[in-house]
């Protein structure tokens, strides 16, 4: 075949009951000149052996399969083999409107960028609307594509935080240098956007186009998986990232808003889950950053008075911190419940 001009990744494990309507939604695109690759990251339900199936019913499908490495692994060599000039990213049980990769296509033609975006909704395993899941933004049409982590940090929305609701021009990713982080299983892709946003507009659609699904049971649903202190490692990087661009001074201070936001979180959901003396060693590798930044945190516009009185008190005890909230929240319930 020759080269297509939209190449489209689906990365494979442990989703062999959701595939194949998955891949009928992809082939089923207007838009006609495509590929799809499955990469199969070594999933051991027998869903390599049905991707091989699957590209024995149209030449559009090329498998890759590989030993278990993880999503980011996965992701990488899908970029690696991809020939098409656009790439965008479907997740192996998610489903997409049939006319949204052209939809895409020409929104990037008709507005000169190399990006575009749209909206997307959720369904749970049966297909059902999950309300209130949706990914959305409300700031439509072309716009400075670094504000869509702006968008993360004001409101802690997942739009700019995704590849699926996207298509991206190749080169963001080639001539850049982008690959994922391999070390990741949590932010993988999203802990790079911002090299891939850096001096791109984005044109953003108003539709919905895509639709993720909830899976009870999945790794996104546990109370507080392990590797959810993969985002620590996201939110450092694009701390330092933007630590290193004065033009960009605003975006390293919601940075260090939202690094002592997501690390004070984490430690409490740890800690209600039961899961924080297993995990202490872990955050206490993460806790360093924070100290190095408290009196970044302590200048910070956009932590309010008492959450920088509470990060001093945590940098120096975090433990007794967390002891004293939680009593505090339980003396609140109790009174609330007299």
């Amino acid at each position: 075949m020759p080269n297509p001009t939209i190449s489209i990744i689906t990365t494979v494990y442990d989703a062999k009951d959701y595939l194949p309507r998955t891949v009928r939604s992809v082939l089923a695109q207007t838009f006609r000149d495509i590929e799809l690759l499955l990469v199969e990251d070594g999933s051991p339900n027998g869903c390599g052996a049905l991707c091989d199936e699957l590209a024995q019913t149209d030449p559009r499908i090329r498998v890759f399969h590989k030993e278990n490495g993880g999503p980011a692994s996965a992701l990488n060599v899908g970029l690696d083999n991809v020939r098409g000039d656009y790439v965008g990213f479907v997740d192996s049980d998610d489903l997409v409107e049939p006319d949204m990769f052209e939809r895409l296509y020409d929104a990037i033609r008709a507005n000169g960028v190399r990006l575009a975006a749209c909206n997307a909704d959720a369904v749970d395993e049966n297909g059902a609307p999950v309300p209130g899941a949706g990914v959305k933004t409300t700031q439509t049409g072309v716009r400075d594509a670094m504000a869509l982590l702006m968008d993360t940090f004001q409101t802690g929305g997942f739009y700019g935080l995704l590849c699926w609701n996207k298509l991206f021009d190749i080169r963001l990713f080639r001539d850049k240098g982008v690959h994922f982080d391999e070390t990741m299983f949590f932010g993988d892709d999203a802990s790079e956007l911002h090299r891939v946003y850096d001096g791109e507009n984005v044109v953003c659609l108003p539709d919905i186009l895509y639709h993720y699904r909830r899976r009870g049971g999945q790794m996104t649903e546990a109370v507080f998986p392990p590797r959810k202190l993969d985002d620590l490692t996201m939110y450092w990087n694009w701390l330092c990232w933007f630590r290193q661009r004065p033009e960009r001074a605003e975006y390293y201070q919601w940075a260090v808003a939202w690094y002592w936001k997501v690390f004070y979180l984490f430690w409490c959901q740890a800690g209600e889950a039961g899961e924080l003396p297993a995990l202490k060693e872990q955050f206490l590798a993460h806790k360093k950053h924070l100290d190095s930044i408290l009196p970044h945190i302590l200048r910070c516009p956009h932590v309010p008075g008492a959450e920088k009185a509470r990060a001093v008190l945590f940098c120096a005890a975090p433990t007794l911190t967390y002891r004293l909230a939680r009593a505090r929240g339980q003396a609140k319930k109790k009174e609330e419940r007299s």
